[in-house]
């Protein structure tokens, strides 16, 4: 019900001209992605398929509802996760991707999204370590609607760099050498 562009909250939702879901990091209605690994992630989910265009997702008929509460260094607040998924959840989202993490246990993060209907795909994380010693949130938090996701390479085992957890850690997905969509970014900082 937001008609875009006109400077109105149509919908009544608190957001002005979010047509095209919200920038929480920076409190408008361009949730564009800065860093590339939302566009990634996207296209693996969603990208059309048997269409000749490049790649084909998973769930082509899947809608996607981009959320932004991170820059483009991947840093955002704890406080603009827990809006960010409160509005996905509020417009309906079914299940969230929570491909991002770290930080400590923060209980305001773990009742919101344990409170929601939504399932939450989580990143297991990418330090190499057990998760069932030293837990990775959001992944960690312990409920039935989150799914922690370790990452496997082309063999089907455990990629390198993936943390892992036998208590800790549900499933591992293909996270090494995968094609998706990207958005032309440019680097501006590279550390060797």
């Amino acid at each position: 019900n937001e008609i875009p562009d006109n400077g109105v909250d149509d919908d009544g939702n608190g957001y002005i001209d979010d047509h095209h879901g919200w920038d929480f990091r920076d409190g408008d209605s361009d949730p564009a992605d800065v860093s590339g690994h939302g566009t990634h992630v996207a296209g693996i989910i969603a990208a059309q398929g048997d269409n000749r265009r490049g790649i084909a997702g998973t769930a082509w008929r899947a809608r996607i509802m981009p959320v932004r509460f991170m820059g483009a260094f991947d840093q955002g607040t704890t406080a603009d996760a827990i809006a960010a998924i409160e509005y996905a959840a509020a417009q309906g989202a079914q299940i969230i991707n929570c491909s991002w993490g770290g930080g400590g246990f923060s209980t305001a993060l773990h009742n919101t999204m344990t409170s929601s209907d939504a399932v939450f795909i989580c990143a297991a994380g990418n330090g190499g370590s057990d998760n069932d010693n030293s837990p990775f949130y959001p992944s960690g938090y312990q409920a039935d609607n989150i799914i922690a996701v370790a990452a496997s390479d082309q063999m089907d085992r455990l990629s390198w760099f993936s943390n892992f957890g036998t208590r800790s850690v549900d499933i591992a997905a293909p996270g090494i050498r995968i094609y998706s969509l990207n958005n032309s970014r440019q680097v501006i900082w590279q550390s060797d």
